[in-house]
């Protein structure tokens, strides 16, 4: 015993003694691997390099490749810390509960937030009086500097005012949410026929002179299924873009709006003829989000009722063309593995990424932590 060192430490939440290659906690000891122990206190001392571990070790213990643990997928030396640390006690824990437990920090208070509205009047044929429509801005209750704008536009059916109590991790942020015409946004054969391009840059311009604490410099989309069509016009039709950064959730283009190797736009607004060819101006910095498994708008491609979609590979190549990339587009063996049941085909010469969720339906919620984590990047990297 006089040649080993006694170490201790903090491993998933607990003090740990190591006497060589023993570890002892609480009291009691048990049998750990080496590597095990120095990763763990490798997380407490370098975060962005015990987050890396930490996913690495996640996806060898994620056997099924489902993006949880269940118990029975922990080494057996750990099993007892199981409890511990699945933090919502639903009997998994997810990627999120993973690196904490390994370590990282937990997510940090988030400010409180107040709300209020104002309306923006516009006239088309649905509506020839004039139509106030509704935009929520959700603010932090103390700023102290200008903060990033995130303007979130909801899916088909969707309501601001459900809209705006979404993404609490975005509480730090001016969070905008507009209502869609009859709860739509005018792509093709929705409810709305209203001039929904002129509306999200006139609430932009909006914010620009009205919201002193807006950085306009920082601004952020972020489309759900229906929104995320809204965001694609924009990408199309806008040549000088008001906003630096989008995010697009579950929706690939129609093909209405693409097809034949060229983009397509309505000669008049509000006919959705998509009858002129248009070539998009370089864009933001684009992240794309689709599960393989949506069966409302389909990932490799296909109809939404009558209405057609481009694939969702196909629609992030369309755009990485347009915004500068020259190469061939990304095959699926090709695509890099980022956690559990995520890929990723990135076009870094036109700052757009597609991210895969494999096995997801129309939604996030199985990758939720991970799509969470990768919005904020994109908002304040």
């Amino acid at each position: 015993m006089a040649d080993e060192s006694i170490n201790s430490y903090r491993c998933f939440g607990l003090r740990v003694f190591r006497v060589g290659r023993v570890a002892y906690t609480d009291g009691s000891f048990f049998m750990c691997k080496t590597f095990l122990l120095v990763l763990a206190c490798l997380f407490a001392t370098n975060p962005v390099y015990g987050q890396t571990k930490a996913l690495e070790i996640f996806k060898s213990w994620d056997k099924n490749g489902d993006g949880i643990l269940v118990i029975s997928e922990i080494p057996e030396e750990l099993r007892r810390l199981f409890a511990r640390n699945d933090l919502n006690k639903d009997g998994k824990i997810t990627v999120r509960e993973h690196i904490i437990a390994m370590g990282r920090p937990a997510p940090i208070q988030r400010p409180q937030t107040a709300v209020e509205e104002i309306r923006i009047r516009q006239v088309w044929e649905q509506e020839p009086g004039g139509w106030a429509r509704r935009v929520l801005i959700r603010k932090p209750v103390e700023i102290n500097s200008k903060l990033p704008v995130v303007i979130f536009l909801h899916g088909n059916g969707g309501q601001a005012d459900n809209a705006i109590t979404q993404f609490r991790l975005l509480s730090d942020v001016i969070f905008v949410c507009p209502q869609g015409y009859r709860r739509s946004w005018n792509i093709l054969d929705e409810a709305s026929e209203a001039p929904d391009v002129k509306f999200i840059t006139e609430i932009i311009d909006l914010l620009r002179s009205r919201v002193r604490d807006a950085d306009m410099e920082n601004v952020t989309l972020i489309g759900s299924s229906n929104g995320a069509g809204m965001i694609y016009r924009l990408l199309i039709e806008i040549d000088r873009k008001p906003f630096q950064k989008a995010a697009c959730l579950v929706s690939s283009m129609v093909e209405k709006q693409y097809h034949d190797g060229a983009f397509w736009v309505s000669s008049e607004e509000g006919t959705n003829r998509y009858d002129q060819k248009k070539r998009p101006s370089r864009g933001p910095r684009v992240v794309y989000f689709h599960g393989t498994d949506d069966r409302i708008v389909p990932y490799y491609g296909g109809n939404r009722g009558n209405v057609a979609h481009v694939s969702a590979q196909e629609t992030a190549f369309a755009f990485a063309k347009a915004f500068g990339y020259t190469g061939a587009k990304i095959p699926d063996r090709e695509a890099e593995a980022i956690v559990p049941g995520v890929f990723k085909y990135d076009y870094p010469e036109a700052k757009l990424t597609h991210f895969k969720l494999q096995g997801e339906g129309h939604g996030i919620a199985r990758y939720r932590e991970f799509v969470d984590t990768a919005i904020r990047d994109l908002i304040f990297q």
